[in-house]
């Protein structure tokens, strides 16, 4: 009886642990003129390129805006993708685990380009860049955020 306790123990940990790890991924983020900044909930200017810690989503977005060194701004919400294994763990083991912890990631890599109002991104280094372009409403809400930000 106690191999079996410590049996779901270890295994109840070990998925936490799988869990609490995939919460959060590296993200490189560059512009792709120099001088360009980057703000994000948590990160206020940060010179590009630089790597920043973002957590999973299950709900809402990462809002961003991007200044150009002309000055010329970027608003809008971070493409994320659908992280299938931490779906697949989390019906598996810990349904609930998915509103908790988020299933949407962001993206390996990004890249900014205010002057031309898009965002790049993708998976691998060696891939193909896809595009984005912010739509009005993805724009005026990040713009809206960051000014109420910007007021305090």
């Amino acid at each position: 009886m106690n191999f079996n306790k410590s049996l779901i123990r270890t295994v109840t940990l070990v998925v936490a642990a799988a869990l609490v790890q995939g919460c959060s991924t590296a993200t490189h983020f560059e512009g792709i003129t120099p001088g360009t900044t980057l703000s994000l909930d948590g990160h206020q200017n940060v010179a590009l390129p630089t790597s920043i810690r973002l957590g999973s989503k299950a709900t809402g977005q990462h809002l961003f805006k991007a200044v150009s060194a002309g000055d010329q701004k970027l608003y809008g919400l971070l493409p994320l993708h659908v992280n299938g294994s931490t779906i697949a763990g989390s019906i598996l083991f810990f349904a609930p685990a998915l509103f908790i912890g988020g299933f949407r990631d962001t993206f390996p890599y990004y890249q900014m380009d205010p002057e031309a109002g898009v965002i790049r991104y993708k998976m691998k280094e060696g891939e193909e860049w896809r595009l984005s372009k912010p739509t009005t409403a993805e724009s005026d809400r990040a713009k809206a955020f960051f000014d109420s930000k910007d007021t305090k």
